[in-house]
């Protein structure tokens, strides 16, 4: 309803500019029926506003003007005697003027701002989604590479080689994960990122994130425990979205949990069954108090992060973002050098009855 009121009056330039005369010739005749007994002065400013942020500065500057003009109008007609202190009148008039003048060149130069700002966004998200691209189809032609060799390998056995094809894919699902993360990120930001739900099972998306880092949990030597409950429970949530928030907690804990470590899966009704809950435990470096709010605004990492692996501090905040969509938050419960466990929380899905007819 506001939005259809907003486009009504103000959806084109020339709407606008119409909206402003109509405030201003409201603003006006009140000032000229009511006289001296109430001061309406500060209603002019809608009209300025009007004016200068859908128009110009000289616009805001001519209504000003002309504010002033029916004030003097008012001031002549409904004050007798007011010409006998012409300088009061002057003062007054000055005092006015300035006023307006100063706030119509303040929302100017705010608006300039704004309009540089949204312009250096634009630019720089429209870098981020090239180079994205590009990178992305660089890693595509290496992943078709890295499987080719690894099928017309004849020495395919050899440890060494299978160690190090094992290296290779590991660093090409991080890169991957990067790339999804910083895409997604620039489609955020320009309004332009959309989720579809259907219902999903989280232990078989929590399965596929899983089985893409098996490698590095190998070459880790980490322990994965999977607790999943019998019968999958379902979400109403978008499959790559969420799909990236699991591969995104997941990847999180097996960086920062060192060799010999252990993280544990778990999806989970909640007490009443109206949600399922899915959480990621680590036995990894842990965050302090002070850092766990950080984590989640976006590229910042804490010192022990930095010492221990590679990256951008942008994963939990894309994964804050994409829960933030679906109605729901990243939560964090942890104890430096103790561990970490990241959990959030969606509706279960439950498919709405059949209606049947009745005679």
């Amino acid at each position: 309803m506001l939005k259809k009121l907003w486009n009504i009056f103000f959806g084109t330039r020339d709407r606008a500019m119409f909206s402003g005369l109509v405030c201003f010739a409201l603003v006006s005749e009140a000032e000229l029926l009511i006289t001296n007994d109430v001061s309406i002065d500060v209603f002019y400013l809608l009209p300025l506003f009007i004016f200068t942020w859908f128009g110009s500065l000289r616009r805001g500057m001519l209504i000003s003007v002309a504010g002033l003009l029916v004030w003097l109008l008012d001031e002549r007609l409904g004050t007798p005697g007011i010409m006998h202190h012409i300088h009061i009148l002057v003062w007054n008039s000055l005092v006015r003027l300035s006023v307006f003048a100063v706030t119509a060149v303040l929302l100017d130069r705010v608006k300039q701002l704004l309009a540089k700002e949204h312009s250096v966004s634009k630019l720089k998200s429209a870098m981020i989604h090239t180079v994205s691209h590009e990178f992305n189809n660089a890693l595509t032609g290496l992943s078709a590479g890295l499987f080719l060799l690894k099928e017309t390998d004849q020495a395919a056995g050899d440890a060494t080689r299978a160690q190090l094809y094992s290296a290779m894919e590991a660093s090409q699902h991080k890169l991957l994960l990067y790339v999804k993360n910083i895409l997604n990120e620039a489609r955020m930001e320009e309004g332009r990122f959309r989720i579809e739900k259907r219902p999903l099972a989280l232990r078989e998306l929590a399965e596929g994130a899983a089985e893409s880092l098996s490698d590095l949990l190998q070459q880790k030597k980490l322990r994965l425990v999977k607790a999943f409950p019998e019968k999958p429970l379902l979400v109403d949530a978008d499959y790559e979205a969420l799909s990236l928030v699991i591969s995104n907690i997941l990847g999180n804990s097996v960086k920062y949990t060192r060799e010999g470590g252990r993280i544990q899966i778990k999806v989970e009704e909640s007490g009443d069954n109206s949600k399922v809950i899915f959480s990621v435990s680590d036995t990894g470096i842990g965050i302090s108090l002070e850092d766990m709010e950080k984590i989640t605004s976006g590229f910042y990492r804490t010192q022990e992060s930095q010492s221990e692996a590679a990256g951008f501090g942008l994963g939990l905040r894309i994964t804050n973002e994409l829960l933030g969509l679906h109605g729901s938050t990243l939560q964090i419960s942890s104890e430096k050098g103790k561990g970490s466990r990241f959990f959030f929380e969606l509706p279960v899905y439950r498919p709405a009855p059949e209606r049947g007819w009745k005679a």
